[in-house]
């Protein structure tokens, strides 16, 4: 599993920019972040977010 630190700035940002950002495919990937950044495993993820494990790897380069 890819380890990322998230300071509680970054988990604030992600949190807003998740809903308010104004591209969906942003927003979507915002969404993943925030819940990388809540120590989610990678499966739960994938099902969580309804995407594919080499989106999710994408995302998270």
């Amino acid at each position: 599993m890819l380890k990322i630190d998230f300071t509680q700035e970054d988990i604030d940002k992600l949190h807003y920019k998740r809903y308010h950002y104004r591209h969906p495919l942003v927003q979507k990937k915002m969404e993943v972040l925030y819940v990388k950044s809540q120590g989610i495993k990678h499966k739960d993820i994938c099902s969580l977010c309804e995407i594919e494990k080499i989106t999710l790897i994408n995302s998270l380069h």
